[in-house]
């Protein structure tokens, strides 16, 4: 894989939690105005005709129904993310492999390499 490309899948569990018009966002929210890049990264499920209109959100190559905000494409970089899905008392929760601490280890560059 390019250093610089990144890849994001969806676990069978995933797709089959999907509803009909939904997309997964993999979203980076900033935390600090001194630090461009300081932020943190969320996981959601939204309707996919709403996300095509706004802005700086891309949707990713490939089949599955996936958008990333691009404020995050650094951070991703020579990675490959799985995101998975488990329904708890009936309400849905997706989740990533990536570190919990994600946002913080990303912009501080203590990111484990293939993590």
């Amino acid at each position: 894989m390019d250093s610089y490309d990144f890849d994001v899948r969806l676990t069978p569990a995933a797709r089959e939690l999907l509803r009909p018009g939904e997309a997964l966002v993999l979203d980076w929210h900033r935390m600090a105005i001194c630090c461009a890049g300081a932020g943190e990264a969320s996981l959601y499920a939204a309707g996919e005709e709403g996300l095509s209109r706004r802005k700086g959100l891309i949707r990713l190559k490939g089949e599955d129904p996936i958008y990333a905000a691009r404020a995050i494409f650094p951070h991703l970089a020579g990675r490959v993310i799985k995101l998975d899905a488990r329904k708890t008392f009936g309400v849905r929760r997706f989740s990533s492999d990536l570190p919990r601490d994600f946002g913080l280890r990303a912009v501080m560059g203590y990111l484990p390499e293939g993590s």
